[in-house]
């Protein structure tokens, strides 16, 4: 999948778990930044990029996911592994 498709895809996913989040701001979004990102907040984000991607997420490998773009670090190296 092409980098401009995963972004596509993970912005989707963003604007279900936070739709009061202003579109423009989603990329750079993370725990810090984040009104509401939260335990129950990134197991969602977890459940969606699962199921978006087509992925079986390792809850441990994606602890450290707290940003939009450690989000899309992860999936990539997922999807360049073959763990989908």
């Amino acid at each position: 999948m092409d980098d401009a498709r995963s972004k596509e895809k993970l912005i989707k996913c963003f604007s279900a778990v936070f739709p009061d989040m202003n579109p423009a701001d989603i990329e750079s979004a993370n725990t810090e930044n984040t009104s509401g990102w939260d335990s129950i907040a990134q197991v969602t984000l977890l459940t969606l990029v699962s199921e978006e991607f087509g992925i079986d997420v390792d809850f441990e490998k994606f602890e450290g996911a707290i940003s939009f773009s450690g989000f899309l670090t992860l999936i990539r190296e997922t999807a360049s592994h073959g763990c989908s």
